[in-house]
């Protein structure tokens, strides 16, 4: 099949090329997305490291230590996580057969992914920081411990699924026609 054809998909016509370029487009953009928030959660690792793990400070509790290695964890793997997907995007080779490209397009576009084991290990090491930091006694001590992570957590998982929500237009506007047409394309030429 000639690149420059285009696809009859029931009503619609998917030109290929157009695909390729929107495909490329995406993939710069997230590449240079995931190169600063690698160097993000590389700085945020290192700032962590020294402000709760390495500082002598006597002040700083076991509760404030025990939250800085959850917060250094979560910061870490992510660290290493955005790299891989940085180094993935940047080197994608649009110049293989059709059929491998669009395999790759419909795993690397879909909403959930394997990826998504990454996110939650994060947030939950952050939940977890924020969970032990805040069950400090000497930490606002008039209010129970359970009152502290009530609130805490509203307000984490109140930012969380806000986020989320934002991120799911996003990806609605700029990923889902990818994903869509990859899909489609996918099952007319294995059909």
């Amino acid at each position: 099949m000639n690149q420059n054809d285009e696809i009859t998909n029931g009503r619609n016509t998917i030109d290929i090329d157009d695909l390729i370029s929107r495909t490329k487009a995406e993939d710069s953009r997230n590449s240079k997305l995931m190169k600063s928030v690698f160097y993000l959660y590389l700085f945020c690792s290192v700032l962590y490291m020294l402000l709760y793990v390495v500082n002598p400070d006597p002040d700083l509790t076991r509760f404030d230590r025990l939250a800085g290695l959850c917060y250094v964890s979560a910061f870490v793997i992510g660290t290493f996580f955005f790299r891989k997907e940085y180094k993935y995007l940047k080197n994608v080779e649009y110049a293989v057969p059709m059929l491998q490209l669009l395999k790759q397009n419909e795993v690397r576009y879909r909403l959930f992914s394997h990826k998504w084991w990454y996110v939650i290990l994060i947030v939950l090491l952050i939940g977890a920081g924020l969970s032990i930091s805040f069950t400090n006694p000497m930490r606002f001590g008039m209010y129970s411990t359970s009152e502290k992570l009530v609130v805490i957590h509203g307000i984490y998982w109140s930012v969380l699924t806000i986020s989320g929500y934002v991120g799911y237009r996003i990806w609605k506007k700029r990923s889902w026609p990818i994903w869509k047409d990859s899909k489609a394309l996918l099952k007319e030429l294995e059909s």
